[in-house]
């Protein structure tokens, strides 16, 4: 039975998600289509920019993203308390910037309008820490420019966005490193900070150019290095290939800071494959069926 969207984000809380669109019927519409030998690898590019320009525009932190040949995922922090700390001329300033041309080039008048207007400001506050709008303002845009290119209708993704609720910080680092791993597991790459349109791969040029990489959250602020997390993420890349080795130093030091044994991490990402509808400790998974009226949810114990 499918699970109300109500059970599985609280719009009026602060939490971790990781989401998920697919393109219908699976199709190759964002890669190269093995069958045709199109190329839509550009819209890749769209959907990675729309994601970096989101995540300024809402009150939403990026832990992490990957984008796919006919799926990508993200990793996020929904903040509605962040939207409800906005002045009235920054919650009109952040929407303006997702309006047409036509209206930003009258940003001045736009925004006084948006201002004037008690009920739309606190709808737009909303929408601004709000997971589904944020999801809902990727999809729908990279959608109508698809079926532009293709001079067609219909569907693009398959069906409203998939959602896990990420309970710890163990959790939360388990599943970015599942998603910028995704390339790894394609075949598309060897080296996971050599994909395109990944978390890992922007962290890594923004790092090597001395630059700090907004709107990625930092690291340093889950108590982690970006060395530490490159060198966890090659040696799980090395056992899901079959590789059987001891992790490094720095990816020790990640491991016990996130108070995670080696095994019980590689068995947690395993299972990030399939669709629980939540990631966490046992206590938090309990604590989290209760909120929901439940005595459990599917996922308990899949962080070890």
């Amino acid at each position: 039975m499918t699970t109300a969207r109500a059970h599985l984000v609280n719009p009026d809380a602060d939490a971790y998600y990781h989401c998920m669109s697919r393109c219908v019927r699976r199709g190759w519409l964002c890669g190269e289509d093995p069958v045709s030998g199109r190329s839509y690898e550009h819209r890749k590019g769209w959907i990675e920019s729309r994601i970096l320009l989101l995540c300024e525009v809402f009150t939403l932190e990026l832990c992490s993203y990957a984008v796919m040949s006919n799926h990508y995922h993200v990793v996020v922090h929904q903040r509605p308390s962040v939207a409800k700390q906005l002045s009235d001329r920054e919650v009109a300033q952040r929407w303006l910037r997702l309006c047409s041309r036509e209206r930003q080039a009258n940003a001045d008048r736009e925004i006084e309008l948006m201002m004037a207007d008690e009920e739309r400001l606190v709808e737009l506050r909303k929408r601004l820490g709000s997971l589904s709008w944020f999801m809902k303002s990727l999809n729908e845009p990279i959608s109508r420019a698809a079926n532009r290119e293709d001079g067609c209708k219909g569907r693009f993704w398959e069906s409203r966005f998939v959602s896990v609720a990420l309970l710890d910080e163990p959790s939360l680092v388990n599943c970015m490193a599942y998603v910028d791993l995704n390339p790894v597991r394609a075949g598309i790459v060897d080296e996971p900070t050599e994909a395109p349109h990944t978390s890992i791969n922007r962290r890594v040029r923004m790092a090597s150019a001395n630059i700090v990489a907004p709107p990625l959250v930092d690291l340093d602020t889950l108590g982690i290095t970006l060395t530490g997390y490159i060198d966890l993420l090659r040696w799980t890349a090395q056992h899901e290939a079959g590789v059987r080795v001891q992790p490094k130093r720095r990816a020790k030091q990640v491991l016990r800071q996130l108070n995670q044994a080696p095994l019980g991490w590689l068995d947690s990402t395993n299972k990030h494959r399939h669709r629980f509808r939540v990631y966490g400790g046992i206590e938090h998974l309990r604590r989290y069926a209760q909120t929901l009226g439940q005595q459990w949810v599917k996922g308990i114990g899949v962080t070890t």
